[in-house]
């Protein structure tokens, strides 16, 4: 049995099989750089979007403050004495002579004698009735001289005694005031306590030495009454037509403006003094209590008009 004979392959075919034979990483090459070329023929992708805005900023509200109270629970509407040239305040204890200022002395420490009544402030009236009987001819000199002196300015008798009377009633007054009261006790209880340590008995140096501290706590009050009338008016103006009508201290002073400035009355009791003949008022203060209505601001509301 014979072979079969060898037959060469032809040309043609040799060379397809050649083509065929294309290398493995050749081909890879050629389809990573056909797809970079399809890459950068694509459309690129759209930017971020903008960061959104900043929210507005908040819308500030200020708010309402209650309206300005009184120092010491004060009337919402007072009469201040206004200083004179050196300073002080013009009142009933200006300018005054020798005896004046001693009987002025007296009046004051009876009316702390009367409305000083808690235990820290005995003192006061033991002091009082010490320097009463210690100096009863002073003191008693001192009255008559007074009493000489209105009854030479006045033809009539009565005229003189109803002068004196009116101007005693104003000291009273004046130092009865409660919403001083506490700094008013005070002082008048270093008087009484210095009076105790020392008794006096020159009634004249004592008064001149002491009169002005039981003052003090008057212009403080007087001082502190003038921030008030000067915060309350800035007050007014700023937010009393929206609501100044639901605050009891703008109500008042629209009264008193719309009946010519009334300052109200305070309910008060007197005690006779003996040597004048004269009330005395006691009027109760309640120290470090004050009794005054704050109510949160309320807008009035705005009025319809006619037929709604």
């Amino acid at each position: 049995m014979s072979a079969a004979p060898h037959t060469s392959p032809s040309p043609s075919l040799a060379q397809e099989r050649t083509s065929a034979r294309t290398p493995f990483g050749l081909a890879i090459t050629t389809l990573a750089m056909g797809g970079a070329l399809l890459a950068a023929c694509a459309t690129p992708a759209p930017p971020p979007p903008p960061p959104p805005p900043p929210p507005p900023a908040p819308v500030v509200v200020e708010a309402v403050p209650y309206r300005p109270l009184p120092p010491g629970g004060a009337h919402y509407v007072m009469d201040i004495p206004p200083r004179g040239p050196d300073g002080r305040r013009v009142t009933v204890n200006s300018n005054l002579s020798d005896d004046q200022l001693i009987w002025n002395l007296r009046s004051a420490w009876n009316v702390a004698a009367l409305n000083c009544l808690t235990a820290e402030y005995e003192p006061i009236l033991e002091g009082y009735r010490a320097f009463l009987t210690k100096n009863v001819k002073s003191l008693k000199a001192v009255n008559d001289r007074l009493e000489k002196s209105y009854t030479s300015r006045f033809r009539v008798r009565r005229d003189a005694m109803v002068a004196r009377d009116g101007y005693t009633t104003q000291v009273y007054n004046f130092f009865a005031e409660p919403a001083a009261r506490a700094g008013f006790c005070r002082a008048t209880l270093d008087v009484a306590n210095r009076a105790l340590a020392a008794p006096p008995t020159d009634v004249l140096a004592f008064a001149r030495a002491n009169f002005d501290g039981l003052l003090m706590p008057f212009d403080q009050f007087f001082t502190d009454y003038e921030a008030y009338q000067q915060a309350s008016a800035t007050w007014d103006d700023k937010w009393g037509t929206l609501y100044g009508a639901s605050q009891p201290g703008w109500v008042a002073v629209q009264q008193a403006r719309a009946s010519g400035f009334v300052v109200p009355s305070v309910a008060v009791q007197t005690v006779i003094d003996p040597v004048t003949g004269l009330p005395v008022p006691v009027i109760p203060v309640n120290e470090g209590v004050v009794s005054q209505p704050i109510i949160e601001p309320m807008a009035t509301p705005p009025k319809g008009k006619s037929g709604q």
